[in-house]
C-alpha cells in the first residue's frame, strides 16, 4: 500500500466513531425501548470543514497552521465525547500524535518538526506519487531515536501489515512499557493470533493506566467470550458501555453473550438498542429472530427474519432459520420449502441438509429424510446427528438391525453423543436383545445422569427383561427429571401389576391418571396397549380388563 492511500485509511478509521451513533447517549435501561434517537450537539460538517482547511494549509506549505487546524478539528469533536475511548490502535494513535505535536512542550523542536513533516506528507501525497513511501522512510530512518519517533515508525509500519510490526513494537514497549498505544497494538496482535490469555494480560496493563478505555474492555470481553468465560465477557462489556454508551457494537456483542447464557429477553433489548444506534446493522435482525424464537414468540421471530431476508436476500442462513420457525410450529411442508431455498443458495452447507432431513423425518417422509441426511454425511462424516437420525428413520420403518448400524456409526463419530445410545436402546429392545438395550441406556446415563429419556427407556428395557423392580426404580428416576414423562408413570404401574401387586397397581393407575388430568399431560395409547398385551398373553387378564374399563374408561374388545 502506497502512502497516498494512508490518509484514506487514517480518516475512514477515525470518522467511523465520529458519526452520530458515537455521540448519542444510549438508553441502557431494561424498559421497553421507545425513546427516539436525538441529533448530536456537534455538527460533523464543522469537523469536516476544519479538516479540509488543514489539508489546504499543508498543501500550501503552511504546516504550522495546518497542524493547528488539525488539532482544532480533533479538540472540537472530543469536547462532545472522548471518542479515543473506543478507538483501536491506529485511530487512537493518530489522535494522540496530533495532540502531542500541537500541545506537548515535552517534545523537542526536532520531534515536533518530524511530526509536522509526517502529517504534511500523509495529507498531501497523491495517488500518482510513488515516491511517498520512500520519502517517509527516509526521514523516519534519520529521525532521532526517541519514543515519539518510534511511535511514528510503528504507526507507519502498521499500514504495511502485521509482519512489519514486531521489531518496532518491541522496541517501543521496551522503552515505554506503560505506553497505551503500544500496549493496545500488542493486545490487538495477540487477539488476531488467538492468544487470548496473553491479550488479556496486555488489556489489564492498559486499563491499569487508563481505566476509562472502552476499547480495552471490549478486547478483553472478546477474549473472555472466546475462552467460554461468558460472565466475565458481559462484565467487561458493561464497563465498556459505561464509558462509551453510544457505541452500537458493544450492545451487539453483549447480546451474543446473553444468547449463549439463554437470556433471550435481555439479549433482545441489547439488539434493539443496536438498531436504535445503527439501523439495519449487520445480522441484528437475524439474532433478534433467534431470541424471539427461543422465547416462543414465533410471530415476532417471523417479523425479524423477514427483515433479515429482505436485507440479505442471498443469505441461506436466513431461510434456514425461517424454516426452523415453521418446523417448531409443525408446519413441515413450509419448513421444507424454506430449507430448499437455503440449499439452493448454499448447496454445500451440511446443516441445511440436516435440517431439511429432520423436517422430512417429522413429516413421515422417511426416504427423503434418509437421502438428505446421507448428503449431510458426505459433506462432513464427523457429525453424529445425521447417522443417529437415519437410525431413527430405519427404526420407524421397523428395520431395527439397520437402525442399530447407524446408531453405532453415530457413537463412533462421537462416543459422548448420548442420544445415539438411546436410539440403540430402543432398537435393541425391539429386537429382543434386552441385555444390549440395558447396556446402551446405561452408557447414555453415564454421560448424563439426569437424562430422563435414557432413564425411562432403561426402565422399560428392564420390564421387557422381567426385572420389574429395576423398571420401577429407573422409571421413578425419569420422573424426577421430567415430571410429564407419562410413559414412565404407567411403566411403574404396569411393573407393579406384573409383580402381582394388583391392588397397589390399580391405585397407581388411578393416581397417575388423576395427575395427568390435573396437569393436562397427554396420556398415550401405549398406557393401555401394554395392558392389552398382557391380556393377549393371558397374564393378569381380569385385572388388566378392569383397569382399562374402570380406570381408563375404555372398552376392551
Amino acid at each position: 500500500m502506497t502512502l497516498s492511500f494512508k490518509p484514506i485509511a487514517f480518516w475512514l478509521f477515525i470518522l467511523g466513531p465520529l458519526t452520530t451513533w458515537a455521540l448519542v447517549p444510549a438508553d441502557t435501561s431494561s424498559k421497553k425501548i421507545s425513546v427516539p434517537i436525538t441529533a448530536p450537539g456537534y455538527q460533523i460538517s464543522d469537523y469536516a470543514s476544519y479538516l479540509k482547511e488543514a489539508i489546504t494549509c499543508f498543501r500550501q506549505d503552511s504546516i504550522d497552521k495546518g497542524m493547528m487546524l488539525l488539532s482544532k478539528s480533533i479538540k472540537n469533536i472530543t469536547l462532545q465525547k472522548d471518542v479515543t475511548r473506543i478507538m483501536p490502535y491506529q485511530g487512537y494513535e493518530v489522535f494522540s500524535l496530533v495532540k502531542d505535536i500541537a500541545d506537548n512542550s515535552n517534545l523537542s523542536p526536532a520531534e515536533k518538526q518530524l511530526g509536522k513533516d509526517f502529517f504534511k506528507l500523509v495529507f498531501t501525497s497523491q495517488p500518482s506519487d510513488k515516491n511517498a513511501d520512500k520519502i517517509l522512510d527516509g526521514f523516519l530512518k534519520n529521525a532521532p531515536n526517541t519514543v515519539f519517533a518510534k511511535r511514528l515508525k510503528l504507526l507507519t509500519a502498521s499500514f504495511k501489515g502485521k509482519s512489519a510490526l514486531g521489531t518496532e513494537l518491541n522496541r517501543l514497549l521496551k522503552d515505554s512499557p506503560e505506553l497505551i498505544s503500544a500496549n493496545t497494538m500488542k493486545a490487538e496482535m495477540l487477539f488476531d493470533e488467538h492468544k487470548y490469555r496473553e491479550c488479556i494480560t496486555y488489556c489489564d496493563q492498559i486499563l491499569a493506566v487508563w481505566p476509562q478505555y472502552a476499547h480495552a474492555y471490549q478486547m478483553r470481553a472478546k477474549c473472555y467470550y472466546n475462552l467460554d468465560e461468558v460472565d466475565k465477557a458481559i462484565a467487561d462489556y458493561n464497563q465498556a458501555i459505561k464509558f462509551f454508551p453510544g457505541y452500537f457494537v458493544l450492545y451487539y456483542d453483549r447480546a451474543d453473550c446473553l444468547i449463549d447464557l439463554e437470556k433471550y429477553k435481555e439479549a433482545a433489548t441489547d439488539l434493539r438498542l443496536t438498531l436504535q444506534l445503527k439501523p439495519n446493522y449487520s445480522w441484528t435482525y437475524y439474532n433478534l429472530t433467534r431470541c424471539y424464537k427461543n422465547m416462543d414468540m414465533p410471530d415476532s421471530a417471523l417479523y425479524f427474519i423477514n427483515l433479515h431476508i429482505n436485507q440479505n436476500a442471498d443469505d441461506g442462513d436466513g431461510y434456514n432459520l425461517k424454516g426452523d420457525i415453521y418446523c417448531d410450529r409443525n408446519e413441515y411442508e413450509t419448513a421444507i420449502s424454506l430449507y430448499t431455498q437455503a440449499i439452493n443458495l448454499e448447496p454445500d452447507r451440511r446443516t441445511f441438509y440436516v435440517d431439511r432431513g429432520d423436517a422430512y423425518y417429522y413429516a413421515d417422509k422417511l426416504d427423503d429424510a434418509i437421502k438428505d441426511l446421507q448428503k449431510a454425511i458426505s459433506i462432513d462424516k464427523s457429525y453424529p446427528f445425521p447417522y443417529d437420525r437415519i437410525g431413527d428413520c430405519y427404526y420407524q420403518k421397523k428395520q431395527y438391525e439397520t437402525a442399530i448400524t447407524y446408531h453405532q456409526k453415530a457413537v463412533k463419530a462421537d462416543p459422548t453423543y448420548k442420544y445415539a445410545y438411546v436410539g440403540l436402546n430402543l432398537s435393541y429392545t425391539q429386537s429382543g436383545n434386552y441385555l444390549a438395550a440395558i447396556d446402551a441406556a446405561k452408557k447414555a446415563i453415564a454421560i448424563d445422569s439426569t437424562y430422563a429419556n435414557a432413564l425411562g427407556n432403561l426402565g422399560w428395557s428392564y420390564y421387557c427383561a422381567g426385572k420389574f423392580d429395576d423398571c420401577i426404580k429407573y422409571s421413578y428416576k425419569a420422573l424426577k427429571y421430567q415430571d410429564d414423562a407419562t410413559y414412565a408413570m404407567f411403566n411403574i404401574a404396569l411393573a407393579t401389576l406384573a409383580k402381582g401387586e394388583t391392588g397397589k397397581a390399580k391405585q397407581l393407575y388411578t393416581g397417575f391418571i388423576k395427575t395427568c388430568k390435573e396437569k393436562k399431560y397427554e396420556i398415550r395409547d401405549g398406557a393401555t396397549d401394554d395392558l392389552r398385551e398382557l391380556i393377549r398373553k393371558k397374564v393378569y387378564v381380569a385385572e388388566s380388563k378392569f383397569i382399562i374399563e374402570h380406570i381408563f374408561e375404555q372398552k376392551v374388545e
